[in-house]
């Protein structure tokens, strides 16, 4: 039987399964080409159905990633707040107002509650009548679903925590012999994803974008402002509890570009988007992720308490994007491992709504694995390389095509890595990715300004064998997701520097042949080569979403100053371009 699961508000997203196993998986961003698209997934829907070969006709049951029927916990909360902070009450409600408006772009709502209520009809209208059931799942349990399904693990400690569900913002459990037990909920507002989220803003970037960045930023300062926020902002309370200070950490109003006076009295005043960083922002970002790695901490108490002979964690919600905290986590011996899957953002419970609605056992493998977009054969790459080229490259053998890309790579080029099945999640993970040697320093401030155009402090990720993954870093575990930052080993950085960041750790991808052979291959030449196993991975994207046809990664390569694009079995040059 087929099950469509859907993730349909914030990174909304599809996901399609036969029988326990995952048979595709989309983000609509890849699709629309709007960045973290949260509008309703027609386009992710479609393409998964394309994917499996079927139509909307032939689903058996439709899995979606929330209960919008339990909303009456958040309401009350957004009451609250309200009450609580009657200066900033206009932009929580105009919040909640925009999640159940009709876009004005559209005759259907788009990205919002609505959707949730009225889904048999929005989707009737699109693909007609349909028989197949819709079950509706609690969100954080989506999360947690997936992340789990990562390892072979009989027990393990489970966190799912981002901005909110329906009305929890982070859920603990323990999972024994296939037994779920809620260890500890802690409810909205009072969110991790939140707090992150408005300094986030605080600090100029984009909300729900420019996490990344601040997190990015943190290692150039000093925490000086810690203490400050945990007795202010971010109050640690007994039994692993939390409380986040919505009068002054406002997350709506900091939507608005809005923040509380009270934090530049306490911090430093907020920066424009278009400043440059002074050392108090920075001290700030490394404030805010020194807090939040210690309510992290704090957060998983009661499972070490209660679960003392439980080292395994698995880690879910878009909390779990923090690879800065995974790292720190892992590092400070509380879990033995830590399981977070590729996508452990909204996008992901598409996949973790198809697991709880699944009747057949979970093949894990298929879900285990990243690679679940499309892939083009050689009549796709041809035709669009037809349309853009002078000539047509030599097609080579695989064994060529990865000595070659090798060589190019050894030599100082930057290649545009186009191969197999789009990768489902926010990272390139050697299937639409930017390559570069990791040995030479200054390709961080090439790459940065020539081609992906973006703040010059933002660390790039290395792709390592995992063979050789325990000779370079400090890590004990797979990391075959990019989600675990580990300290690079003293010895290494210098042979890696475009890889380490600052503080001397880097952001892992370790790949083995099973998971992606083609990459695999090309590491291995390279380290044949150089000595080193390793190459600068980013994605594959020009401050847009990351590319999943030929089209988008011709488009993007024109665009670029990268020196070839490696797709199918060609090496395209700049001087074929037409």
């Amino acid at each position: 039987m087929y099950t469509l699961g859907l993730a349909t508000m914030d990174n909304s997203a599809a996901a399609l399964m036969c029988d326990g196993v995952l048979v595709a998986a989309v983000e609509n961003e890849r699709l629309t080409r709007v960045k973290n698209d949260g509008a309703f997934p027609f386009d992710a829907i479609d393409e998964v159905l394309r994917i499996g070969g079927v139509t909307f006709a032939d689903l058996g049951q439709i899995a979606v990633y929330w209960q919008p029927w339990r909303l009456r916990g958040r309401t009350l909360a957004t009451i609250g707040k309200m009450l609580r902070s009657p200066a900033t009450a206009l932009s929580t409600f105009s919040r909640a107002a925009q999640l159940f408006r009709r876009s004005a772009a559209s005759e259907e709502p788009s990205g919002s509650w609505s959707d949730l209520f009225r889904l048999r009809r929005k989707l009737a209208g699109r693909y007609g009548a349909c028989d197949a059931g819709i079950s509706y799942f609690d969100h954080h349990l989506t999360h947690q679903l997936y992340a789990e399904a990562m390892r072979d693990w009989n027990s393990c400690i489970s966190l799912s925590y981002d901005g909110g569900g329906e009305d929890a913002s982070s859920v603990l459990s323990v999972v024994q012999d296939g037994a779920r037990k809620e260890l500890s909920r802690h409810h909205w507002p009072n969110s991790l994803g939140h707090f992150y989220s408005v300094f986030t803003g605080f600090l100029g970037f984009k909300m729900l974008e420019g996490e990344y960045k601040m997190m990015g930023l943190a290692p150039y300062g000093e925490p000086v402002w810690k203490d400050a926020i945990l007795e202010h902002i971010l109050t640690l309370e007994a039994r692993g509890q939390y409380r986040l200070n919505t009068r002054l950490a406002d997350y709506h109003a900091a939507l608005k570009g809005r923040f509380h006076p009270r934090l530049s009295e306490l911090f430093c005043p907020p920066r424009a988007a278009d400043e440059k960083p002074s050392q108090e922002h920075i001290n700030m970002a490394a404030s805010v992720q020194a807090a939040y790695e210690e309510a992290l901490a704090h957060l998983t108490a009661p499972a070490r308490e209660k679960h003392p002979d439980i080292k395994h964690l698995a880690l879910s919600g878009g909390c779990a994007l923090n690879v800065t905290a995974n790292g720190k986590l892992l590092q400070s011996g509380l879990f033995n491992e830590v399981a977070i899957p590729p996508a452990p953002h909204d996008a992901g419970c598409a996949i973790g709504a198809c697991i709880a609605a699944s009747k057949a056992p979970a093949d894990l493998a298929s879900i285990r694995t990243p690679y679940l977009g499309a892939s083009y054969d050689d009549a796709d790459i041809i035709a669009a390389l037809e349309a853009q080229l002078s000539r047509l490259p030599a097609p080579l053998s695989n064994e060529t095509l990865t000595a070659q890309t090798a060589q190019r790579l050894a030599n100082g080029e930057i290649i545009a890595w186009f191969q197999s099945r789009a990768e489902f999640g926010p990272r390139a993970l050697g299937a639409r990715s930017f390559l570069a040697d990791p040995r030479r320093d200054g390709i961080r401030e090439e790459i940065n300004q020539k081609i992906k155009k973006r703040e010059l402090f933002r660390p790039f990720a290395p792709s390592v064998t995992e063979e050789a993954a325990s000779t370079f870093f400090e890590l004990d575990q797979p990391s075959p997701y990019m989600n675990i930052v580990a300290r690079t080993r003293p010895e290494k950085r210098e042979a890696i520097p475009a890889v380490t960041h600052t503080d001397g750790t880097a952001r892992v991808h370790s790949v083995t042949a099973d998971a992606n052979p083609l990459y695999h291959a090309l590491l291995t030449a390279f380290g044949s080569l150089t000595g080193v196993p390793v190459l600068l991975n980013t994605s594959f994207n020009i401050q847009e979403p990351i590319v999943y046809s030929p089209r988008h990664a011709l488009a993007t390569f024109r665009e670029s100053g990268v020196d070839a694009l490696v797709i199918g079995p060609y090496i395209v040059t700049r001087d074929l371009l037409t």
